[in-house]
């Protein structure tokens, strides 16, 4: 699970207004603050997982303690004119501390054949969420456990696995401090190693090293035309979230690539295969100027820069963009790291290696609360 909350975790760093709101808390953006940060969100985390939720017990008041923080962060960010923290943030967050390990434990060391245990995290998530304060309509764990895996796999396919494919400056300050931050706790680990291991868990095309592509299935219609344009609705006006519909929303499935200017009409001009609309994206909406721009703040782009966006259409494009393409991005110290995360997951569906890895998480949490102690 540990690797799944971190995976999470960089995550929901990548939506735009969650990642502006945990700035203006001003506890994350250096090494520093982001360690002591979440090695008290670990702690809390473990706290919920250990100890009984009853009143007057150490998870009870951790719970409450929480609560107040997300109200302080709330309020400050309102103050800095980015808005209070919605019911829909906090649903977003839910999926960054359960989503992965429901819906993608394959990829991250996690039985996943017993749908009782499955049933009983979804459960547990659905308790915290309520008492931090979730509403039941907001509350992503209270349907049935496949109506819960379908809310997970939407808030994926349409929300997440669009924005990580964007590093904008402010979120890679903000992931390279959490990991630099954790580095004593997480060795063999880079900025660049993570993001491939996040961007391989969360099924963005280029990034399936060592995958059964069977599984593969993220690309699948969800919604129907008509409840697509309902989503669409639902986010119109609502401050925060103009790029859902303007940028990334959208029943294909969208790639986006920065390119130097001259590089982008150099791939136009070799665009051969007519079945995926490679261009810039003026070029792919009528509305394309609009767009284009707000992409373009997503992404933060330099003058000399454009974005170039090839469009999956359907389940046999898609497929074909199923590879390790991008492995060639890392340098080949960052190639070792993700090997290496990629071995220890693998391991640990054998006995062997499922004890090795309990017994480095045990010294990983020893560490972590010895250095607790410490503050």
């Amino acid at each position: 699970m540990m690797q799944s909350n971190f995976c999470g975790l960089i995550t929901l760093l990548c939506e735009p207004k969650g990642l502006t709101v945990l700035n203006n808390t001003g506890r994350s953006s250096t090494p520093e603050t982001a360690r002591k940060r979440y090695i008290s969100t670990i702690l809390h985390m473990m706290s919920w997982y250990e100890i009984d939720l009853s009143p007057g017990s150490k998870s009870w008041s951790s719970l409450n303690r929480v609560r107040k923080m997300h109200l302080h962060a709330s309020k400050k960010s309102e103050q800095n004119s980015t808005g209070f923290i919605t019911q829909t943030e906090i649903a977003f967050t839910t999926f960054g501390f359960m989503g992965y390990a429901l819906i993608r434990p394959h990829l991250l060391g996690i039985r996943y054949d017993n749908d009782e245990d499955r049933e009983a995290l979804v459960h547990f998530w659905a308790v915290i969420g309520a008492m931090l304060g979730v509403q039941d309509q907001y509350n992503i764990c209270l349907p049935k456990l496949a109506v819960v895996e379908t809310i997970c796999q939407m808030c994926l396919r349409y929300i997440f696995m669009p924005l990580l494919q964007f590093e904008p400056p402010l979120f890679k300050t903000m992931v390279k401090a959490v990991v630099e931050g954790l580095s004593e706790f997480t060795p063999f680990n880079s900025y660049d190693s993570m993001m491939w291991f996040v961007k391989r868990v969360a099924g963005v095309p280029g990034y399936q090293y060592s995958v059964d592509m069977e599984k593969e299935t993220i690309c699948r219609r969800i919604y129907n035309n008509d409840e697509l344009m309902s989503m669409k609705q639902l986010n119109l006006g609502k401050a925060g979230y103009e790029y859902m519909n303007g940028a990334i929303f959208d029943e294909r499935i969208l790639l986006f690539e920065v390119k130097k200017v001259s590089e982008v009409s150099e791939v136009n001009q070799n665009t051969l295969d007519s079945s995926t609309v490679t261009g810039v994206y003026s070029e792919l909406h009528e509305d394309g100027i609009k767009k284009k721009q707000i992409v373009a703040n997503l992404l933060q782009l330099n003058h000399n820069e454009e974005v170039v966006i090839t469009v999956i259409e359907n389940d046999d494009e898609w497929k074909n963009h199923l590879n390790d393409s991008k492995l060639k991005n890392l340098s080949n110290q960052d190639l070792g790291y993700l090997k290496f995360k990629c071995r220890l997951s693998e391991n640990c569906y054998s006995k062997i290696g499922n004890f090795i890895n309990e017994a480095m998480l045990s010294l990983m949490l020893y560490r972590i609360r010895k250095a607790h102690a410490k503050y």
